[in-house]
Formats: structure tokens, sequence, C-alpha cells
């Protein structure tokens, strides 16, 4: 090998191709210098002065290193690599640098001027790890198990917890709020064999109540009186019952035949004129419900006795007459600190108009419902007027102030059939009440159109102010003549009954119908608009993201149509605007109702 590679003649002149080169590169680079003739080893040419190329014994050596690495390869490859010569393997790159170039996989070190492979080994793991002989196909069926469990749990707490959310997210209110009450003058309601009206009756017909979907019933008063119940309101004693209507056991039983209802009962409370002044005290008697001290005042007892039959709210009538009593704020917060937040106090309109302006606001923290009577003989315009005046009022102020309580006709005021004198006049006007935001109150008789007793001689101006409470007709049954008021009724209209509790029904469901007003960003919003006032009072109700109602009303006296196209576009009637009227779409291009109908609509 050094034999035919080392040159001994230092005198050779340089190659014409090496004269291009670098004299190491032209060196040691085969593939680019050419190797020399035979005639040129005969007749050698004379190299350039001091140039040295002693380089075959150390390419000798590499050639040697590459041959001995070349060993550890197959037989076929080894062979055919020692048979070929020399020039041939310094002509083959892959064989020349295979061991010494460097890439990711082989790491190369210099040692002695020699770059040598470095070789990676790995010590083969033990077979003894105490892991080993662990049941891994046991222990993964586990793990899958365990997993698709946790799995399937989780799964099912989401299902429970979609399952168990409100259906309908209606605002927080109370019992009171919002709900249908039912006012009732107990002597003329329902009579079993007796010549008057009793307890015993009226716990008889709670499932009525059921019916129309009330959750409220207010007793006028059922206290003593020299000559009751002609004389009602000439009370002689807060803490007892009139004999003719029955005894402590039988309010009891009706209380609790209420309540099993979920209704609740509501008592008259005439305060004037038998408390003509109140006490002075500078702080509340009161402890707890079961350590009172002896009230001060006739009030505060029948509250206390009252609260302990079961009732759950008086109406405190005649108290506008007290509101100039220096002890009158000190009083009404105690009467409320008794009764708690879930028993109510209700007063009418005129105790809030002439409180003084010192005491106001005691009053309105210290009253849940004001009562207000909705006059619709005057027409659509006053009504408009008088709506609007309320919302822009002191009861729309803050979310803290007390509900309205509507009635249109109570144990004081004439019939509304006899008022607005049509036939279905009785189911519109209340079809407009429920509409209204607040607490309604329907006196009894108003939902089927109860007539006031018919007097056309005028044979009975004794009792003329007792007229409008007529005995309540019930449908297949012939009531006793009352001894105190009898007349020859006037046929009712029954069928009012059911679209009257399909309204109460959408109200109790609808936050859009029941709702007070809509608390937003610091103010009290009423969600009552009043759309159109002509020959229609079109009146529309509404709450965020839920769909609008809309009632029209005609109070005229004649029949009346008009095109509301322009200010609504079409809707689905729900009730109204006669008993027998069937739900249908309406497009507001034509609508046409006779005098004293309603029409409650749902807006698309």
């Amino acid at each position: 090998m050094e034999g035919f590679l080392r040159v001994d003649n230092t005198n050779l002149p340089g190659s014409p191709t090496n004269s291009f080169l670098a004299d190491e590169v032209a060196s040691i680079c085969p593939l680019i210098t050419p190797s020399p003739p035979t005639n040129d080893l005969i007749n050698p040419l004379p190299e350039p002065t001091q140039l040295n190329l002693g380089i075959g014994h150390e390419l000798a050596t590499k050639l040697q290193h590459v041959q001995d690495d070349d060993k550890a390869e197959s037989s076929s490859s080894s062979s055919s690599a020692l048979a070929a010569p020399a020039c041939a393997q310094l002509l083959n790159h892959r064989n020349i640098y295979h061991h010494i170039v460097k890439d990711e996989d082989t790491e190369v070190q210099e040692t002695n001027g020699k770059v040598q492979p470095l070789q990676l080994t790995f010590r083969n793991p033990p077979d003894n790890y105490f892991f080993m002989s662990w049941n891994w196909p046991l222990i993964r069926k586990i793990a899958l198990w365990i997993f698709m469990s946790g799995l399937v749990a989780m799964v099912a707490l989401v299902v429970a917890m979609i399952s168990t959310l409100p259906k309908a997210c209606n605002p927080q209110i109370q019992w009171y709020q919002g709900n249908v009450f039912y006012e009732i003058f107990p002597a003329s309601f329902y009579a079993d064999q007796d010549m008057v009206g009793n307890l015993k009756g009226i716990s008889q017909k709670a499932k009525y109540f059921v019916k129309l979907g009330v959750k409220g019933v207010r007793l006028n008063p059922i206290f003593p009186t020299p000559d009751y119940p002609r004389d009602f309101e000439n009370i002689t004693d807060l803490v007892r019952i009139d004999p003719s209507l029955g005894t402590f056991d039988d309010f009891r039983r009706l209380v609790e035949r209420l309540k099993s209802k979920n209704i609740s009962l509501i008592l008259d409370l005439p305060v004037h004129p038998l408390v003509k002044r109140l006490p002075h005290r500078k702080t509340s008697i009161v402890k707890n419900e079961t350590n009172i001290e002896p009230p001060k005042d006739i009030i505060e007892g029948a509250i206390l006795h009252w609260i302990s039959y079961g009732v759950d709210g008086f109406y405190l009538k005649g108290l506008e007459n007290l509101v100039d009593d220096p002890n009158f704020a000190s009083s009404l917060r105690i009467w409320k600190k008794i009764l708690g937040p879930d028993r109510i106090i209700i007063v009418n309109e005129t105790v809030i108009n002439e409180s003084p302006k010192s005491i106001i606001n005691i009053v309105l923290n210290n009253v849940d419902l004001v009562d207000i009577k909705l006059d619709l003989s005057n027409g659509a315009n006053a009504v408009t007027q008088y709506i609007g005046s309320l919302q822009n009022g002191t009861l729309f102020s803050k979310p803290s102030m007390p509900w309205i309580h509507w009635s249109l006709g109570n144990a004081n005021s004439r019939r509304l059939i006899n008022i607005l004198q049509h036939y279905n006049t009785t189911l519109g006007a209340t079809l407009l009440q429920l509409m209204l935001p607040g607490t309604p109150s329907i006196f009894y008789g108003d939902e089927i159109g109860l007539h006031e007793i018919l007097d056309p001689d005028g044979e009975k101006q004794d009792i003329k102010h007792l007229h409008q409470l007529n005995m309540m007709p019930w449908q297949g049954y012939t009531p006793p003549m009352l001894n105190w008021i009898h007349s020859k009724l006037v046929p009712p209209n029954y069928e009012q009954v059911e679209p009257v509790s399909k309204m109460i029904e959408e109200r109790n469901k609808s936050p859009s119908i029941y709702m007070n007003s809509v608390y937003k960003e610091g103010v009290n919003k009423p969600n009552t608009e009043v759309k159109y006032v002509g020959d229609f009072l079109v009146v529309q109700r509404w709450y965020p993201r839920r769909k609008a109602y809309v009632v029209v009303c005609n109070l005229g006296h004649s029949k009346q149509s008009a095109d509301l196209s322009m200010l609504l576009y079409s809707g689905d009637i729900l009730v109204g605007p006669r008993a027998d009227s069937v739900s249908d779409t309406i497009s507001f291009k034509e609508v046409s109702l006779c005098p004293g109908e309603s029409v409650v609509i749902k807006l698309n």
C-alpha cells in the first residue's frame, strides 16, 4: 500500500490542474486530482520546491482503520471491501466517512489527534422490579371501570342539575304580591238551611276558590254589632264573632280548610269609629309571639288575638281617620312588628295621600298593600289618566314601595253590572283589572255578573246601602230566603267563571302580567303602558325577554271598531271578549268590540 501511494521524488513540477487548487486540498482529494498516467511514473515531472507530499503513511493508517471497522459488517460487504484496491476504497465516499461523520445519532471525540466514534451503551433493566409482578391486565380493567364510572357519575350529576333548574326564571315575590284576592261578605255568600250566610258555608266553598285560582280570601267584618248584618260596620268588639256567623271553632276550621288549599285568610278590621285615639309609647312592648306584655290599645290586642287563629293579614278600615294622631307612626310600627314580614297590612289609598310628610316614609315602610278602587264609569280617558298618575307617583318610585291592591267593587259600592249596564261588562272589567300591575281583588259575584237586589217600588229604601250585598247565587242550588235581605235574583252568567279562571292562571305563570314594576339600573319602571286611547283603551304589559300581553277594552256605550295595525302587528287571543269566545289569531287590522267587552291577547 505504501509503495503505490508514497512519492519520494520531491523535484516533480506541479500539475497544471493542481495549480488552481491549494496544496493540501489537491493532495488529499483524489476525485479532483486525477492519477498520473503510466509514462509519468517512468519519467516523473519535477515537483515544486519545498512541497512535501509524504502523507502516504498517514493515509494508509486511516485506510487500515476503515478496513478494520468494516470487518464488523456483513461478510459480503467485508470481502468486497478487502478485495478492492485501496484507490477504489478511497473513492468510496460511504466507506471512508462512515465512522467519522458526526450526526444526530453518533457522537465523535478527538483523541491523540484522531477522530473516533463515541459508543453509547444502555444497561438492560433488571427483571426483578417490584411492579413487574403486578397483574397488569386486571389493573387496566379496574382503571377503565373507575374512569367510566366517574364519567357516568359526572353526566348524571349534570343531568340532575339541569332537571332541577326552574322552568321559568320569574322574579322573587311575596305570597300577597301579584296573586288574586277574593272579597266576601260572609252573611251573603252561602247559607245552608240557615237564614244568614255563615263561616261554615264559606268553608264548604273552598273548592270554588281553588277553581278560580285565588290565593287569598278576604272577609268583610265578622264582628258583633247591635244589628248584624244590617249594620255590619257599627261594631262593638274586635275580638269576637257575631253569633249569626258561627263560633271560634267554625272560624278555626275555616282557616285550616283554606290553608289546606294554599289559600290565606285576611280580615277586615274596622278601627274607626271604635278607636278614636291611639296611646302614647316610646318603644314597642312586643317581645315575641309567645311572651307578650298586655297590649295598650284595642287594635294591637285584636291583631294578637286573630293571628293566634292563623289569620295572615288585616285590612285596617278607617285608618285614614287616625293619620293626624301624634302616635300614629309609632303605633303602625308596633302593629307591623307584631305581624312580622309574612303577614300583611292593607290600607286605603287615602292613608298614603293624607299622611303628614314627616311620617310618610314610616307609613310606606310598614304597609304592604294599598287599596285603590278603579272607577270605570267615566270612560277610557279618565282611566288612562288615573293609571298614569299612579305610575308616576310614590308607589312606583322604588322597589320597596307597597304594592297596589286593585278593586272594582266592594261592600260599600254599587255592583259593576249596574254601573256599566251591559251584559258582558263584568267580564270585560275583570279582564282589565287582571291585566293591571299589582294585586287584584274580586268582589264576590262580580265574576258572574251579580246584580243588586231589585227594588222597583222603593219598598227596601231602609236597606238601600245594602243593595249590593245580594245573596250569591250558586248554579244548581236554590238558597233559602234570607230574613235580613231578599229579592228576586236576576239570572247570572255562570259561563264567565271559566274565562276569569283562565285569565288568573295565565297571570300567575307570567311575570309580564303579575309584576308590579321592573327594577332596572336603580330605577323602578312600571311594566304597563297605555298604547292607545280613543274608541278603545289598549293597555300593554311586558317583561324583559318575555312575550308581551295586550288588553283591548271598550268602555263606551256603543259598539266600536278601530285599526290598530300601526301599533300592534298580530297575536293570539287568550280570553274574551265573550264567555263563549275561542282562541284565535288577531291581526289588529280591524278590531270590533261591543260595549263593556275586553279581549286579552298574547303578542307574537
